[in-house]
């Protein structure tokens, strides 16, 4: 019983001995923090002007853990040409992670029209009552639309341009590159009377342009 008494004893005190070495700070961890960019975009993300007018960015602000950062803008406004145009800000913090933000302008030849209609609401279509759009304002002349080719959930955003037209900006979804936009294609495009209907001839990827009339609910 001695010898196991002092054999257990001695192990017991190499296992501490272990413990303390391997406790001590020769290899710390070291933990650090990255802030990612932070943006503060002046004015409104989402801007309707006046066709011929001029456009002056109201400026957006970078920075990252309350440094300033560098900041590059691409993209442009034509104000001389009807549509919607996109403003990307970028900026990449110290640790080299990038960040980017947005401002969309659309360019519209009334602006107190646009200014003044709201086409929100529920809309049914005019030859199949089970096909329904719902469309929600964003801000003035920009709305979003759940199922402009219902029932295959194409979601869209969607902008008046004019007192009774509305567009469709090229963009993406399931079925590849979504437009309606005579700029694009004369063939594309839409209209509306306000509290009454849209009707939008949309391009969605290769299937060519579909004919849909909407109905307000």
């Amino acid at each position: 019983m001695k010898k196991t008494f002092k054999y257990i004893s001695r192990l017991s005190l190499m296992l501490i001995v272990f413990l303390m070495v391997s406790c001590t700070e020769e290899n710390p961890i070291r933990s650090e923090i990255t802030f990612y960019p932070d943006f503060e975009i002046s004015g409104d993300q989402y801007m309707a002007i006046e066709l011929g007018t001029t456009f002056t960015d109201p400026g957006v602000t970078a920075s990252s853990g309350g440094a300033v950062l560098p900041l590059t803008t691409t993209g442009f406004v034509d104000t001389s040409k009807i549509g919607v145009y996109k403003l990307t800000y970028a900026a990449t913090n110290a640790d080299g992670f990038d960040g980017t933000t947005f401002r969309f302008v659309a360019v519209v030849d009334d602006l107190a029209a646009v200014r003044a209609n709201d086409l929100s609401g529920s809309y049914t279509r005019n030859t199949n009552a089970a096909h329904k759009m719902n469309v929600t304002k964003i801000a003035d002349g920009f709305y979003n639309a759940d199922d402009v080719l219902p029932p295959n959930g194409v979601n869209v955003v969607m902008v008046q341009v004019s007192a009774n037209q509305v567009i469709i900006p090229n963009q993406s979804s399931g079925f590849g590159p979504v437009f309606a936009d005579p700029a694009i294609n004369a063939a594309s495009g839409g209209d509306f009377v306000n509290g009454v209907s849209i009707s939008l001839r949309t391009s969605i990827g290769s299937f060519g342009i579909f004919n849909r009339v909407f109905l307000k609910n």
